[in-house]
């Protein structure tokens, strides 16, 4: 008699997936070309089935099914670059600026101790703060960003993506449709893409436009280029207003103490973090 299999253990193996990893392949300094790395590897994905599958030899309904799922797994991960892209630009103004405040500037995160503890090892106060965070509405984008950039002293900053009663007005629909992205990340994340009841009411309003409940979110290749260049606008015109938002800022901190820092420095080190020439008291900063 044959001996029977090995019994697998299950969570054994599901544990062990954490374990099987590749190295980070983007840069950890410039937010925005990770950013632009990760968006062109989520389409670079999709050309690649097309271009090593003929849909002459394939059924064409199982061909359409799996594509959609595919496509959904994308517009995801297209939002969800843009979330990291946040998030990694918030942990390079928090490292720059933290050296230099005592104020209250970052009581808008949340770090526990336990969380705190875990990025022991990251040598960075922003990794610490920023990490553990969510980056998945705007409001908490809005109001962490406000404070963290706002004047020593003085109210705080502008709003990144306002509201229909918040400034600055010509962001508005950037904003909106902003909105509309993180929703449709958490219908698919959630309910794999059915429009619930829920969902298609709160698309509904934002959208200002009857949307179906009932139906499955099919987007097709149009709909996800276009939500990718969407984004990649979104993220530089975001990079550009906080990079010069944080050299203002520092700008400021060093004409109240000259011996707080090396203006030149800094400026080299935020520059090449934000992939722009930004200046700090009149030291240009160099992109390398």
């Amino acid at each position: 008699m044959m001996p029977g299999r090995p019994a697998i253990d299950l969570n054994q193996k599901v544990r062990d997936l954490l374990t099987h990893t590749v190295p980070l392949r983007y840069g950890v300094d410039a937010p925005i070309r990770n950013f632009e790395e990760r968006t062109n590897a989520c389409l670079n994905l999709i050309k690649y089935i097309d271009d090593h599958i003929s849909t002459q030899s394939v059924y064409r309904a199982s061909y359409d099914r799996h594509m959609s799922l595919l496509h959904r797994m994308v517009l995801v991960s297209l939002v969800e670059a843009f979330e990291r892209f946040i998030k990694e630009t918030a942990v390079v103004c928090v490292d720059a600026i933290a050296p230099f405040t005592l104020d209250n500037r970052f009581d808008q995160f949340s770090p526990t101790g336990g969380s705190l503890a875990a990025q022991f090892n990251a040598g960075s106060v922003g990794k610490a703060m920023c990490e553990s965070e969510t980056w998945l509405s705007n409001q908490a984008i809005n109001e962490r960003f406000r404070h963290m950039l706002k004047p020593h002293f003085g109210d705080p900053w502008d709003y990144l993506f306002p509201n229909e009663r918040q400034n600055p007005p010509a962001e508005r629909d950037r904003a909106t449709t902003l909105a509309i992205l993180w929703q449709v990340r958490h219908n698919i994340t959630h309910n794999t893409g059915v429009l619930t009841d829920s969902d298609a009411r709160r698309l509904t309003l934002m959208v200002k436009t009857e949307v179906q409940s009932g139906n499955t979110l099919d987007p097709n290749l149009f709909d996800l280029r276009y939500v990718k260049r969407f984004l990649i606008e979104t993220a530089d015109h975001t990079n550009d207003r906080i990079g010069q938002r944080l050299a203002d800022l520092l700008t400021e901190r060093h004409q109240d103490d000259s011996t707080l820092f090396v203006p030149q420095e800094l400026a080299d080190s935020i520059s090449g973090r934000f992939q722009q020439s930004l200046s700090i008291n009149g030291f240009a900063g160099v992109v390398p």
